[in-house]
This record gives structure tokens, sequence and C-alpha cells, in this order.
């Protein structure tokens, strides 16, 4: 009876799984193809003008797409990695977060942000960073280590 439950559990979580992994590659893909668009459009725009020159504000906002969609291919490669593994991947995880963290810094409007804020965009830089750090350094001294797509079922055997 037990092993029926966890059969359909893992049936249930592969397909919300799949389903999200499929949502996901769709907004990737509109998100490239609009940034695409405005890239091409601004660019033509700017050729048209006789003082077509790149503004800060159309530079950031091309940027800011750019980490998005990083942040949604890292995205993509958490969910296939945890597909094909039944594991989250902490590496992935902390890298999609420094994506995200500097996205922020890059959207964040320097002028009128309270100075407690960026401590706290800082501190965040900062734990990430260690986090990675120790993670890298932690993986490199234990070398690899085997997964078990049926750990549930291993763990509810033993007890």
């Amino acid at each position: 009876m037990i092993k029926k439950i966890l059969k359909v559990y893992h049936f249930f979580e592969r397909a919300i799984v799949l389903v999200l992994l499929g949502l996901l590659m769709l907004v990737v893909l509109f998100a490239t193809v609009g940034l695409v668009v405005m890239v091409i459009s601004a660019m033509i725009e700017k050729a048209h003008d006789p003082q077509g020159q790149l503004t800060m504000p159309l530079l950031h906002e091309v940027f800011s797409g750019f980490l998005m969609i990083l942040i949604g291919l890292e995205l993509m490669k958490t969910i296939v990695m945890y597909l094909d593994e039944q594991v989250i991947h902490v590496e992935v995880v902390l890298s999609v977060a420094m994506i995200a963290i500097a996205r922020h810094a890059i959207d964040v409007d320097y002028t009128n942000v309270p100075a407690l804020s960026m401590i706290g965009i800082g501190a965040i830089i900062i734990a990430l960073a260690g986090g990675y750090y120790f993670f890298k350094k932690a993986d490199i001294a234990k070398g690899p280590v085997p997964s078990s797509p049926d750990l549930p079922l291993k763990a509810l055997k033993k007890s």
C-alpha cells in the first residue's frame, strides 16, 4: 500500500515539475524574443537618429533583461537537475540567487534608496558569495557523492 502511494506521489511530483519546466521554457522564450525585438528596434531607432547614442536607461533595460533571462535559464537547469537526480543542487540555487541580487543591484535607484537598504543588499551579496565559496570548498574536500532517485523508498524501508 505504501509503495503504491509513493509511486503515485512520484508520478504526481514528476508531472508537476514537467509542467513547471514547460511553463518556464515558454517564459524564457518569450522574454528572449522580447529582448531581441527591443534591442533591434532600439538599434534601428538610433541608426535613423543623427545624434543616436545609447543612453544609460536603454543599457540599463537591456542588461536587466539579460540577467532576467539568465535567471530563467538557471532555474530551468535546477528543474532539469531535479528531474534527473531528484536532488536540488545548492550550487545552482546559490548562483540563481547571486544573479537575482545582481539584477536587483543594477535596478536600484541609488539616489532614492535609504542607506540601510544598501547595507542590506551588501550583506546579502556577501552572505551569498561566502555561502558559495564555502559550499565549493566543502564540495572539493569531500569529492563526488553518489545519489539515488529511490532515496525516500530506502529511508522508508529502514524504519
